[in-house]
């Protein structure tokens, strides 16, 4: 199984993770595009990873944003 931190750095390089990523609407759908990927963690622990990355890295590109957001699901849990 892969970490969070690991899987943060594949989906970067990963057009295909990306564009699926932007497609995922609710905290379900991340969990099961976490677990369809071998990912060991929970729907916030990715969230809490990424928002941790950002924080770390400074700003993050529109395109970052954008996979993160997932469509701004996040923003009401």
């Amino acid at each position: 199984m892969k970490t969070v931190q690991d899987f943060i750095k594949e989906i970067e390089s990963s057009e295909t993770l990306k564009n699926e990523l932007k497609s995922i609407k609710d905290k379900d759908a991340l969990a099961e595009f976490l677990k369809k990927n071998d990912v060991s963690g929970t729907a916030e622990d990715y969230v809490k990873a990424v928002q941790a990355k950002a924080g770390a890295e400074g700003a993050i590109s529109d395109d970052d944003a954008e996979a993160v957001a997932g469509g701004r699901w996040f923003l009401w849990w």
